[in-house]
């Protein structure tokens, strides 16, 4: 499939945000780690913790990259990840018991982006 010349504005977006987000992982992940550091016996989980957050940033730069260049393995992963969100925040809604509504709040933004992913898939 020929892909479009131009990046769409939303897609622009998404992948101003997704770094932001990297951006911030990768910092809390070295002040975590830093931080198990001078903590004696209680520091390895700030470590583990902080470790997985500078593995989800460097994702997060991969996958910035790969939406600003119009990549298709970064729809697929964007997809996914979101599609993910959704479910998770539909099964945590349902195991409060249908009381938590974060859980709603916090599945519209993915939703929306699972959404707008189809209208611009012809741009990857």
């Amino acid at each position: 499939m020929k892909k479009l010349a131009e990046r769409p504005l939303g897609v622009t977006i998404l992948a101003i945000l997704q770094l932001i987000a990297a951006l911030l992982l990768l910092f809390s992940g070295v002040m975590g780690i830093l931080a198990g550091l001078a903590i004696p016996f209680f520091g390895i989980f700030l470590i583990a913790i902080g470790a997985m957050a500078l593995i989800f940033g460097i994702i997060g730069l991969i996958l910035f990259i790969g939406l600003w260049r119009l990549k298709g393995w970064a729809w697929w992963l964007a997809f996914i990840i979101n599609l993910i969100s959704v479910i998770l925040s539909i099964y945590s809604f349902y195991m409060s018991g249908f009381t938590d509504y974060f859980q709603l709040v916090n599945m519209i933004i993915p939703l929306i982006i699972v959404i707008y992913l189809f209208f611009v898939k012809k741009y990857f």
